[in-house]
Order: structure tokens, then C-alpha cells, then sequence
């Protein structure tokens, strides 16, 4: 055992967050930790780590164990990115300061250089056996993967933000711990950088509790899911996928389990009413106490609760779109600079009706701008880009704002689709906006909310063709999921940049790939189209 959480509660104001929680992280183990967000994820991280109190309970660590925590990018400040990877091995440091104040003293003529140099081989031997001589190339190896040693020489005041955070990540995984927490350690990341990051993790003998929302990161890297639910946690053997069929086949029971008793409830009350009504009729004290020992025995039932996703099941699909042309948008020698810097050139491809293509490539090789161009928002250098005929284009950005922050979601959408106030409440509750959700102000939705408000807009004015920038960014495993559910039910085209392998995965296709000033079309899985 590592570290123990045993019944603990913490509240935050008079709202609990957990209550009585138990959790255990063993020698070596390799944890992903998920839940919507708000559930408490990175307070736990922060509670095994001491940064937050609790209320009540005990956390119990292993004697002397060494816990390394992601959490936040480092401080701007002068000094190197070498210097601040360096700074990790506390140890190693102090010998080779002791070892450099030695090699001073034997310049010193009146010194005792056989007493010296004997005790420069003793901390010689000391840095030797603490791996002094493996510390450059483990931060080779590192820098290599995380593709920061051009960074090395640079101060963090240098860096951007998500510099910074790739070189915290090294920072950890240099170090010599026995447990590491990371939380979102793939933000940032491209996905030369993930992929490495999942060889790493699996070939370490560290224990990792790891918060992410990339699926298949974790399906890569865990050998267990700790769930965070309503204040408890749940556990489940295996990765995400594997999680993912326990949960629903325990839904699955539940659904049974609540259908089942519901038809028991319904029997008692029916038997209950007819002792009554025989006990009425007859003038019949039997028939009473018949009664009151049915209702005892209905108050006694321990209530299944009502499974979670019976709203989700009531959704009905999208209002059918009147179709586009058979060829939807077609690229003729296109291509784009931007200062120079050629992102395109002589770019040739077509996209046909209901068509579920996810543009894919590096960061900077231009698939915002490719969407850019198809919208009509930027010009091309040269070439044409032609429309399909009976063309409809909904558009989704990946930072959604609003001209009126207090405008409620009812107003909201009635702005654009101009619907009668039940017909509105009717649309919108097919995107999980039910009865008083619709008079929440816009300013206070989640991301995730945002997106089912956008959706359901441009839905309701049946757009044929769905351009989406980063549907999935910054939200919760839950949410994506329910966003992964509103865009399977939908007939037209889409079009999406994306960097969620599993998303990319389950959702398409045929991708549009750029690389090399080049945008190749290929058809099949994402994985087999990325590997």
C-alpha cells in the first residue's frame, strides 16, 4: 500500500463533496481516475498530496514514500529549462556540489590531497550508485520525447503556457517517485508527444493516478478506472473500454432491476386500493389489516433509483435535413500562405453527401484555416473552391461566445429560430434542456451545455453540412460522450478538426490529412490511417 484514503468527507461551504470515501493505491499500480467535472478529481489529488485538508477521515501514506505531482506549469522566471529539469534530483545535486568543492581544495598546495582525493572516490562511488552517470541520458531521453531539448537552453520566462506545462511533465517524469499524480498530463500534447508518453508510462514501475479526459490515452495506460459519483468512488478492473462495458452492463441490470420492482411496487398499491375497497365494502376489519400489512411491506422496499440515463433514451433524432448536392465541396489546386509560410499548394480533393470526414495533422499545418477557407471566411492564393448545390452550412467554432452574456437559453435560441416559447421547450429538451434549464443565463453554461445550445440551433434551422472546430475540447468524458450521441444521429455531412483519438475513432470514417503542403484524403480507421 502507498497511500489510503479512509472515510473521508470534505465539504466545500455547507455543499459535501465526498462523504466517508475510501480509495487505496498500491505499489506499481497504474490508475485512471474519471468524472464529470465539479466531482472532485484533482481535490483528491491535491488531498494524497497535502494541499487540502479534509473534514473528516484518515489519509494514510507509506513511510518515506516520494510522491510527484502535475498539477500546474512552472513560475516565469530567469532561470534554464535545463537548470529547472536538473533541480529534481535533489540528491545527485548535493553530491556533485560536494564533488566540485573537493576538486577546489585540491588546487589549495597546503591541503591534505590524499585525504582529499580519498574522499572524492567515496562520493564518487555515492554519485555512481545513485545513478549520477544515467542522469543525462534519462534527460536525453525525456527532452527527446517530449521534443523539448531544443527548449533546454531557454529560460521559463520564454516559454508559453503550454511550453511550460510539457516541461513540468519532464520535469515529474524525471524524478525518482513512488507514486505520481497527473492530472491532464496530455494537454498540450500532439499526438507524437502522447504516443510516447503511453510507451513511457507503461515501461515505468512507478505508480500513476492519472485524471484524463483522452480515452484513449487511458485505454493505453491504466489497468484500472476509479470512478468519482455522486461522492463515491467506484472501482472497475481494466482500462476505459473495458470500464465502459461493465458500466453499461451494470446499467443494463440496473434498468431490469427498476423495471422489475416498479411492476412489484405497482402490484402492491392495486392490492392495497382492492383490501381497502373490500374493507369499505363488506364492513370488513379483515380486509384492513390485509391492507396495512401490504403497506408495510411496500414502505419496507429498499427503492432502486431510477437509472441515470432514462432522460438521454427519450431523445429524439435530429429534424430531418433537406440534402445537398451529391458532391458537397470540391478543391481545385487551392493553395494558401500566410506571410510566406506556405501551408497548401496545388490541393485537389472532394467531398460528397453525408460524407463523416475529421481533418487530422500537426499543430500549425493549417486545418483551422482549411476550415477558414471552406467557410468563405479567408481567401485562397490560388485555385477554386466550388459549392455543392442546396447547400445549408452550420458552423460551430471552438470558442463559443455570446453577444449577450444574460440573454437565457430559451431567448438564446428563440433569437435565431424565432419558434413559439412550448415548440422552443419541446426542441431544446431533445439536447438535454429540460423545464427550468431553459432559463439558465448563457454566461453561466459549462462547455459542454454551450455546444448542446449550439447544436440544437443550428439543427433547428436544418443545416446540411456540419463544420465543427474542437467539439469535444475541455469537456468531461460524460459530456463527450452525450456530444458523441447527438452526432451519430446526424443525416447530413460533417466536417470536424479534432485531436481525440477516440472520438476520431468511433466517429469517422475518411479523413483529410495535411502534411507536407499536402491534404490527402484517406478512407478507413483512424487508427489505421495514423499508424
Amino acid at each position: 500500500m502507498l497511500v489510503q484514503l479512509q472515510k473521508i468527507s470534505k465539504n466545500y461551504g455547507t455543499i459535501p463533496l465526498f462523504e466517508e470515501l475510501n480509495f487505496q493505491i498500491n505499489q506499481g499500480e497504474k490508475i485512471g481516475l474519471i468524472g464529470t467535472n465539479g466531482s472532485g478529481k484533482s481535490t483528491i489529488l491535491k488531498i494524497i498530496t497535502g494541499i487540502e485538508s479534509i473534514d473528516s477521515g484518515t489519509v494514510s501514506c507509506k513511510k518515506s514514500s516520494r510522491i510527484g505531482y502535475l498539477e500546474q506549469m512552472p513560475a516565469e522566471s530567469e532561470q534554464l529549462v535545463k537548470e529547472y529539469l536538473l533541480e529534481t534530483f535533489v540528491q545527485l545535486n548535493e553530491i556533485q556540489q560536494q564533488l566540485t568543492h573537493l576538486e577546489i581544495q585540491m588546487t589549495i598546495p597546503e591541503t591534505d590531497l590524499e585525504k582529499i582525493l580519498l574522499r572524492y572516490g567515496q562520493k564518487q562511488e555515492e554519485f555512481l550508485q545513485a545513478g549520477g552517470y544515467e542522469m543525462e541520458n534519462k534527460l536525453e531521453m525525456i527532452a527527446n520525447g517530449l521534443k523539448i531539448n531544443h527548449l533546454l537552453t531557454k529560460q521559463l520566462s520564454e516559454l508559453s503556457g503550454g511550453e511550460r506545462t510539457i516541461v513540468a511533465l519532464g520535469r515529474i517524469l524525471l524524478q525518482d517517485n513512488d507514486l505520481v499524480l497527473l492530472d491532464e498530463p496530455t494537454n498540450h500534447l500532439d499526438t507524437q508527444r502522447i504516443q510516447w508518453l503511453e510507451g513511457y508510462l507503461n515501461h515505468e514501475n512507478t505508480a500513476y493516478l492519472i485524471i484524463s479526459h483522452d480515452r484513449l490515452f487511458l485505454d493505453h495506460t491504466v489497468e484500472r478506472i476509479a470512478e468519482l459519483e455522486d461522492g463515491r468512488m467506484l472501482e472497475y478492473q481494466g482500462n476505459y473500454s473495458s470500464y465502459k462495458k461493465q458500466k453499461e452492463e451494470q446499467l443494463e441490470k440496473l434498468r431490469k432491476d427498476f423495471a422489475e420492482q416498479q411492476k412489484e411496487i405497482q402490484k402492491l398499491k392495486l392490492a392495497i386500493r382492492r383490501f381497502r375497497q373490500w374493507g369499505h365494502e363488506g364492513d370488513n376489519e379483515k380486509f384492513f389489516k390485509k391492507a396495512k400489512q401490504l403497506e408495510k411491506r411496500l414502505e419496507a422496499i429498499q427503492k432502486i433509483p431510477k437509472p441515470k440515463d432514462e432522460k438521454m433514451k427519450k431523445r429524439k433524432q435530429f429534424m430531418d435535413t433537406e440534402r445537398s448536392g451529391k458532391e458537397v465541396l470540391q478543391f481545385e489546386k487551392v493553395s494558401k500562405s500566410y506571410d510566406g509560410h506556405q501551408l497548401f499548394q496545388q490541393v485537389d480533393f472532394s467531398i460528397f453527401w453525408q460524407e463523416r470526414i475529421a481533418v487530422i495533422g500537426e499543430n500549425g499545418t493549417g486545418k483551422s484555416t482549411l476550415l477558414k477557407l471552406i467557410l468563405a471566411l479567408e481567401n485562397v492564393n490560388n485555385g477554386t473552391i466550388k459549392q455543392g448545390t442546396n447547400l445549408e452550412i452550420g458552423y460551430l467554432p471552438q470558442h463559443i461566445q455570446y453577444e449577450d452574456p444574460k440573454r437565457s437559453i430559451l431567448q438564446e435560441f428563440n433569437r435565431v429560430c424565432g419558434s413559439l416559447e412550448q415548440e422552443s421547450r419541446q426542441f431544446l429538451a431533445k439536447y438535454s434542456f429540460y423545464s427550468e434549464d431553459v432559463t439558465k443565463q448563457v454566461r453561466f453554461l459549462s462547455g459542454g451545455e454551450k455546444i448542446r445550445l449550439e447544436l440544437a440551433k443550428l439543427m433547428h434551422n436544418r443545416v446540411n453540412f456540419l463544420v465543427l472546430d474542437e467539439p469535444t475540447n475541455h469537456l468531461d468524458i460524460e459530456t463527450r460522450e452525450e456530444i458523441e450521441t447527438i452526432l451519430k444521429d446526424y443525416k447530413g455531412t460533417l466536417l470536424v478538426v479534432s485531436h481525440d483519438r477516440f472520438f476520431l475513432e468511433k466517429m469517422f470514417n475518411a479523413f483529410l490529412l495535411i502534411e507536407d503542403q499536402k491534404i490527402t484524403k484517406k478512407v478507413g480507421l483512424y487508427s489505421s490511417i495514423s499508424s
